[in-house]
């Protein structure tokens, strides 16, 4: 059974109906509707205008030679010239980097199956992990893991007087993870201060490396003007302190989930680093506070290169806090990269909002290697149905 013309059209006004349904962009919308009209692949419409546009740019060059097209007068050169020079660093890039092409293509795949099973990619899965406790009820909560109540301070600084805002713009603003200066793996987002164990063992790692070439120097020198007598004792000091500092140095991030801020989106608190000789503590994370300097660099303590940094402020603290109140230097890029980090820490504790895109590749590397935030556990079992378990990237619109 033939089909009429009649038909055939009804069956592309039909296809093209279940199209507008399915919410697809106005650019595959317009490809659809140019393939239909003269019969091509979106490929071969590409080939077929690149060739025109080479073609116009080399009639172009051989009128005017020795002149650049990208700087022509004429405005429809100009464009074509830069068009092309554009096709070429993305060819040029595919070329050099396979594996960051093929992962970005497994990833647009990806997007598009996971478009296609819309009833399971928008399939509102249960929040019960989220925290939906008071603020005085987990402050309760908080004393009880700290062991004790809590002191109320205020905070003022001649230096520190620029308060960061504690909200994003948007949820999602922002376009790396490493521009924000903090990794999450969905239940927790950690920020880091500038101090605690891991400077002490890396700077008692490049001592001990220090010491051990000043140490070798000297029996250098010895062995000049005394000769090879008694040197080995040289020997038994510098090989071992060369060894150890080389062990320590290699190894001075094994402390490193020491000296991190967690913000636990499940809990609604705030697990403050270790000091070098304070324990953490816990806190609601509406008593946490980010101000900067007043001023666009902050001096180092031995007088060196000057660097901005930040202040992260806990507004409570335990009461056997005694003599000091708490404060952590953090940051120590920029001002803007400091304050992002902080709103990117806030905004990711406010549970009425998703995660924003920008945290999807942390939380993908933590599903990856199995890990939790610290490394010390698995990866948050209530996160696991967000991610694709076969590629390990978030398959829905909104992960909570």
């Amino acid at each position: 059974m033939t089909m009429s013309s009649d038909d055939k059209s009804s069956v592309k006004l039909s296809k093209l109906d279940d199209l507008i349904d399915n919410l697809i962009s106005d650019e595959e919308l317009e490809r659809y509707i140019a393939e239909q009209n003269d019969g091509l692949t979106r490929e071969e419409r590409e080939k077929i205008k690149r060739e025109n546009r080479i073609n116009a740019i080399n009639q172009w060059c051989a009128e005017n030679p020795g002149r650049d097209p990208t700087r022509a007068k004429d405005k429809t050169i100009k464009q074509l010239a830069l068009d092309e020079e554009a096709v070429v660093r993305r060819e040029e890039f595919r070329k050099n980097n396979p594996e960051i092409v093929a992962e970005i293509r497994k990833r647009t795949k990806n997007e598009i199956k996971y478009f296609d099973d819309r009833q399971t990619y928008n399939e509102q899965l249960p929040k019960d992990y989220l925290h939906k406790d008071s603020y005085e009820t987990r402050l309760k909560k908080a004393e009880v893991l700290n062991g004790c109540s809590f002191k109320t301070r205020t905070f003022k600084s001649k230096r520190f007087t620029d308060q960061y805002a504690a909200e994003l713009e948007s949820p999602n603003r922002g376009s790396t993870l490493e521009g924000h200066w903090v990794e999450s793996d969905g239940k927790q987002l950690s920020l880091a201060w500038l101090g605690g164990w891991t400077n002490l063992i890396a700077n008692i790692g490049f001592m001990l490396l220090f010491l051990s070439v000043v140490t070798l120097l000297f029996q250098l020198v010895v062995i000049l003007f005394e000769g090879l007598h008694k040197t080995w004792i040289f020997t038994l000091i510098y090989v071992p302190m060369f060894i150890l500092g080389y062990f320590i140095a290699k190894h001075r991030t094994v402390l490193l989930h020491r000296d991190y801020f967690y913000f636990n989106r499940h809990t609604g608190l705030v697990k403050t680093p270790h000091t070098l000789f304070r324990k953490p503590f816990y806190l609601p994370y509406e008593d946490i506070v980010c101000y900067g300097a007043n001023q666009r660099n902050v001096g180092s303590a031995r007088g060196g290169s000057r660097v901005f940094v930040s202040l992260m402020v806990p507004l409570k603290y335990p009461k056997h806090y005694r003599f000091t109140k708490p404060t952590f230097y953090v940051g120590g890029s920029n001002r803007e990269w400091d304050s992002l980090a902080y709103a990117t820490a806030m905004t990711f504790m406010d549970t009425s909002i998703p995660l924003g895109t920008h945290l999807y590749q942390s939380i993908e590397h933590y599903f990856k290697i199995d890990k939790d935030i610290t490394e010390k556990h698995g990866f948050p079992e209530e996160l696991k149905p967000y991610l694709d378990p076969v590629d390990c990237q978030v398959n829905r619109e909104a992960v909570w």
